[in-house]
This record gives C-alpha cells, sequence and structure tokens, in this order.
C-alpha cells in the first residue's frame, strides 16, 4: 500500500511539472488487490500531493474511513473500472488538447508512432463540471488507452500509471504538433468534417464474419481501389497475411505480390499472422478500432513476422484496412 501511495504522489508531481495539470484539477486512481481502489480525494492538487489526499475506496466508490471524501469524479472511474481491464487511471486537463476538443470530433495524429500508440483519440460530448454520463466514456475506452472529454480533458488507461502518464504525455505533445502544422484557425475550418469514413451500410449485402464471402469481398475491394494498388506499387507490396480468429481457429492468407492481391486460401502459413477473438476481428472491421492499433495494444497479437517489418508496408496495409471496414458485417 505504501509502494502504491508513493508512486501516486510521483506520478501527481509529474503531471504537474509537464503542465498537462495545473491548480486542483485532475484525479489518479489505481486497483489496490481484487476489491479495493485508491483515489485521489477531493480538491487534492496533483502537483503536491500527501498520503493524507489519497482515499482508499471500495468497489461500491465508497471510502472505507468514514471521514475520507474521494474524488467528484468517482463514480467515471468506477464505471471504467467496471467496464475495462485497467489497472491504473489518470484525469487530466492538458492544456492544448483542452483548446483542440473545442472544435472538434476526434484527434488523428500526423506521426507514425502517434498512429501505432494512441491511434485515432475519439472526443467525448460533456456539458457538464464532472462526468455525469460515464457510458461512452467507458465504451471508447474500450477500443482506445486515451479518449478526450470535450472542453474538460483526458482519461488514459494503463496496468501502470506509467503507462497512463507516457499516453497522456503523448496525446498534449501531438495536439501540439498539431497545431503547428494547421494552426488554430485552419483547426476551426475542418472541425464539422466527420471523424472517420461513414460505413455502406446503406445498400448492399452483410457478410458474416471471416467467411467465404466477406473474404473475397475484402480482396476485390483492395484490389479494384486505384490508391491501394498504388501505395502497394510504389513500397513493392510482396508477403502474405494470414489474419486468423481464435474461437473457432479459422484463418484465411491473403498473398500480396507488386501491390495486388493474387491469392485467397483458408491456410495459417503467411508471412505475417495477426490473431485475435471475433471480439476485437468484428471492432476492426466495424471501425470501432485500428488493427494496427489494436495490435500494438495486445488486443490483437502478431503470432508470426516482425512489426518493423510489417510496417515497411503500413500506408498500403492501412489503406486496405480503411476499405475492408466499408463493408458491412453481421
Amino acid at each position: 500500500m505504501a509502494t502504491l501511495e508513493s508512486e501516486m504522489i510521483r506520478w501527481g508531481k509529474l503531471l504537474f511539472d509537464r503542465r498537462l495539470i495545473s491548480g486542483w484539477g485532475g484525479n489518479l486512481s489505481c486497483r489496490v488487490g481484487k476489491e479495493n481502489f485508491l483515489i485521489t480525494g477531493q480538491h487534492a492538487p496533483l502537483g503536491f500531493l500527501t498520503t493524507k489526499d489519497l482515499v482508499k475506496i471500495d468497489a461500491n466508490g465508497k471510502p472505507l474511513k468514514p471521514n475520507h471524501k474521494a474524488s467528484s469524479e468517482t463514480p467515471m472511474h468506477m464505471a471504467v473500472y467496471g467496464g475495462t481491464d485497467a489497472q491504473a487511471i489518470v484525469h487530466v486537463h492538458p492544456p492544448m488538447v483542452l483548446v483542440f476538443s473545442l472544435t472538434h470530433e476526434s484527434f488523428v495524429p500526423v506521426s507514425f508512432e502517434e498512429k501505432y500508440t494512441i491511434g485515432e483519440v475519439p472526443i467525448i460530448p460533456q456539458d457538464t463540471p464532472t462526468v455525469t454520463k460515464p457510458e461512452r466514456v467507458v465504451e471508447a475506452l474500450k477500443y482506445n488507452p486515451v479518449v478526450i472529454v470535450k472542453g474538460h480533458g483526458t482519461v488514459a488507461i494503463g496496468k501502470t500509471f506509467q503507462e497512463a502518464f507516457l499516453l497522456t504525455d503523448l496525446l498534449e505533445e501531438a495536439v501540439h504538433c498539431q497545431f503547428f502544422k494547421d494552426g488554430v484557425s485552419a483547426s476551426r475550418e475542418v472541425a464539422s468534417r466527420p471523424a472517420k469514413k461513414e460505413r455502406e451500410t446503406a445498400a448492399g449485402k452483410r457478410y458474416p464474419l471471416f467467411s467465404k464471402e466477406h473474404m473475397n469481398a475484402l480482396v476485390e475491394s483492395a484490389n479494384r481501389d486505384p490508391d491501394f494498388r498504388r501505395f502497394g506499387g510504389d513500397t513493392s507490396l510482396t508477403t502474405s497475411l494470414t489474419l486468423q480468429m481464435e474461437e473457432n481457429n479459422t484463418a484465411w492468407t491473403v498473398k500480396f505480390l507488386a501491390g495486388e492481391i493474387t491469392d485467397l486460401n483458408q491456410q495459417s502459413d503467411g508471412d505475417f499472422l495477426i490473431s485475435g477473438k471475433a471480439e476485437w476481428w468484428n471492432a476492426v472491421f466495424r471501425n470501432k478500432i485500428d488493427a494496427f492499433l489494436a495490435t500494438q495494444q495486445g488486443k490483437l497479437t502478431l503470432k508470426r513476422g516482425e512489426l518493423a517489418q510489417l510496417s515497411r508496408w503500413y500506408k498500403p496495409f492501412q489503406r486496405a484496412f480503411a476499405l475492408w471496414q466499408t463493408i458491412p458485417i453481421q
């Protein structure tokens, strides 16, 4: 317990030193065993925490000591723990992210490092001082390690405080870079654009996930797309990729030659093999999470091949998955 308290105090100071929080804003929490949690108390300054500012609570969010008062955001923290596998939560108010959130519906990173690590970050609507309706935050955190609450701040989860801290810090830096790239006025101009390409669900057939018909539709959509073929040709995309669903061990291997898909077979012998549960393949093909981000987070597993090798073809593969996410599934 003493170690967790000292960890929370240390990370609170680092968040303050990095200017990711100021004054008395923000709150931190972590799991303590199976049933209890440790959270910062009401009006606790993260940059100057002491053990008196930390409150141990039960699974219902109630302090174990009657004279202790937990953060007003405790219901949000408990909802996140109930709906995700988070071990630690960092909720702060990074200034660049706050400004960006006022005119946007999501944040799309510029650099590949950011795309791999945080992906496209959703911005959750908010019109109250605290998160009184955490359901959307929880749903977003199932697929994203960090989310933005409009005009309010960020919520990051991780196995440790370090992980949640680094996600928060990276997002603030990424938004900072975006402002340098586009400027505030340009950012406002694109605020009304859709965060993601709309799925083509108005017409056409819905396919059972990982069925032969589904896989054939994926191949056809990529091969008839000029951008995929151009990106594939430019990067000399010549390899094979196996997609595997763990529950029934269904596997499909797609073969690429000079930027074109030349073969599809129900084997598992691809140069690269990505495996995962149906829940996460559904999330990928329903455009809830980027395939690369899902792999980075461990929701999907690269069981064969190296990510560094796969990343040389990032552009055509990214385009392929973007196309595949427009194909309706049952």
